[in-house]
């Protein structure tokens, strides 16, 4: 059996669990490698070496002032409302309103399941001279970027997805540098955001090729994303 008839044998929305469940299980493992073991600990120390002055981790460069107006700006409340807000608009404009209220929720529970993780998972004291007992994994402001990226792309048209990404993309590394720059997180902490936000993202897609009201005309579980009309000769296209 060839590969494409392999995946047309195994349901979207189980490859989409899948892939959640491996991105869970990365995260898992990342926190365990990163949080729990010295040379995890060690090499997050490596990473992002500790600053000479004041104790903390921000460092000493030009950027760190760059590097807090980002932060603040991605922080601030009205901002993330109205990028949400965007998200809905686009989601009713494209008939796709379920899609849109899915991608909110999943920036929110990102947020949420972030700030929760850092509050119940100890980091121990390894005896690493460089390394604190403050756990900052995983990174909200990470989780949070990328999974408004994947939102908008739950909505968005073929076109605009593609020309989104690239730019997206480089978005969310702008403000995974800025939080290790401002001291604010370690690299394994911007890892983990990233993968908690892909994680999100697979769930919510999953749902929606599960739920009644997104399916296609042939009764089969549509794809998350939008996609064209099928053409008179019984093919599909991305748009």
């Amino acid at each position: 059996m060839s590969l494409p008839h392999a995946r047309a044998a195994v349901p979207l929305g189980l490859r989409l669990l899948a892939v959640s469940l491996c991105s869970l299980l990365a995260l898992t493992v990342t926190a365990a490698v990163f949080v729990r073991t010295y040379p995890g600990q060690l090499l997050d120390g490596v990473l992002l070496p500790r600053a000479e002055r004041g104790g903390g981790y921000e460092q000493q460069t030009v950027l760190v002032g760059p590097a807090k107006t980002v932060l603040a700006a991605f922080g601030s409340p009205t901002l993330l409302a109205a990028l949400l807000g965007a998200v809905l608009v686009v989601g009713a404009l494209r008939r796709r309103l379920v899609a849109g209220v899915v991608g909110v929720a999943m920036v929110l529970c990102a947020v949420v399941v972030a700030g929760a993780v850092k509050s119940a998972l100890p980091r121990p004291d390894l005896q690493i001279e460089s390394s604190t007992t403050h756990n900052s994994f995983p990174s909200g402001h990470v989780a949070a970027a990328t999974a408004l990226l994947l939102a908008f792309m739950l909505v968005l048209p073929g076109w605009a997805r593609r020309w989104l990404a690239v730019p997206g993309a480089a978005g969310v590394a702008v403000i995974a540098s800025a939080t290790m720059i401002a001291g604010w997180h370690r690299f394994s902490d911007a890892l983990g955001g990233v993968l908690l936000g892909v994680a999100l993202f697979c769930l919510a897609a999953a749902a929606l090729v599960a739920w009644r009201g997104d399916r296609g005309a042939d009764g089969r579980p549509a794809s998350p994303l939008p996609t064209r009309p099928r053409s008179p000769t019984g093919s599909q296209k991305t748009s």
